[in-house]
């Protein structure tokens, strides 16, 4: 498992995300992960592990991922670690990160490290131990297989990185079992989403209230939607994000206001109208342009809502507190 922290040193949010393994197998070093979000001039690592002392240095770019590692010792289960870190601009971090350990355990994988490049067409993730072969399975709409292979792998532990069968466009789930010789271990992870084509509802100026003669437009989007959850629905958990926006006329207050009644509105009807799949909506109002304007320009691109599905939350959207329709 690997554990995260964020450090924050400035103002100017020069910050540090720092992580290790927690957990330290057969043939693993314990290693402290720190990634700078701007550039660094120099870091230095001091640890102290049962009383033996091991010192690092180095200069690092923004968000490159730095590991200092040090030999194992099972009586050092408590760690210290004094950081000091000078970024490029001249701030300066301090930190003491204590950190836990625990030793003898077998292959593990640490979930929350999951995450694909669609560009590259791989997935990486973080194991515990060395892994040797990886079986990985890649299923598409109703839970077709569209590939299946077991591959080498030969890295870890730490990050590993594997491919990712079936193609960006069709992938919906992945089922991954790695393997050394005294272990396994598995996950899945779905790295797919849908985009709904759809007519945006046109509402009365300032109103969320949906009017009758645009209702055929939802009435549209819902077929769309059912016929998602039909083909993906046993495959994946299906769920709907609604994101309402504006254009830059009138108050930004307001506006977010507005796009978010108009979200639940829509919400609101889908649900009405036999949607039973878990809906989550958020107005955006004027921060999520599809044209960029001045203040007060009327832009009706901008005038829109969003309809995303998704097995976990909208890749490609500012992380927000959705709301979740009863």
């Amino acid at each position: 498992m690997l554990a995260l922290f964020s450090f924050l040193c400035s103002a100017f949010a020069n910050d540090l995300d720092i992580g290790y393994d927690a957990v330290i197998s057969k043939g693993m070093s314990p290693t402290i992960y720190i990634t700078p979000s701007a550039d660094l001039q120099e870091i230095k690592v001091s640890i102290d592990a049962n009383g033996q002392k091991y010192d690092f240095s180095s200069a690092g770019s923004a968000g490159e991922e730095l590991q200092f590692s040090w030999k194992a010792d099972p009586k050092a289960t408590m760690v210290n670690a004094d950081i000091y870190a000078v970024f490029a601009d001249g701030y300066v971090a301090e930190a003491v990160m204590p950190m836990e350990f625990s030793y003898g355990a077998g292959l593990t994988i640490d979930y929350a490290s999951v995450q694909a490049n669609r560009s590259k067409e791989e997935i990486s993730v973080r194991v515990s131990q060395h892994v040797e072969t990886a079986e990985i399975i890649a299923y598409g709409a109703e839970k077709k297989v569209l590939d299946e292979q077991t591959i080498s792998v030969n890295a870890g532990p730490g990050a590993i990185k594997l491919p990712w069968l079936g193609g960006v466009k069709d992938t919906v789930l992945i089922d991954v079992t790695v393997r050394n010789a005294d272990s396994f271990a598995g996950f899945t992870y779905s790295p797919w989403y849908l985009d709904i084509p759809h007519q945006d509802v046109l509402f009365e100026s300032n109103s969320y209230v949906i009017d009758a003669s645009e209702e055929w437009k939802l009435e549209s989007t819902l077929k769309e939607l059912q016929e998602v959850l039909r083909k993906y629905g046993s495959v994946v958990p299906v769920k709907l994000y609604i994101a309402g926006c504006t254009d830059r006329v009138g108050d930004a207050g307001s506006n977010k206001t507005l796009s978010n009644q108009r979200a639940k509105a829509i919400s609101d009807w889908l649900r009405g109208h036999g949607y039973d799949a878990p809906i989550y909506y958020y107005g955006f109002g004027e921060s999520l342009l599809a044209v960029k304007t001045a203040d007060g320009v009327e832009e009706s691109a901008n005038r829109r809502v969003l309809y995303i599905v998704t097995s976990d939350t909208p890749p490609d959207l500012p992380s927000v507190s959705w709301r979740q329709l009863p």
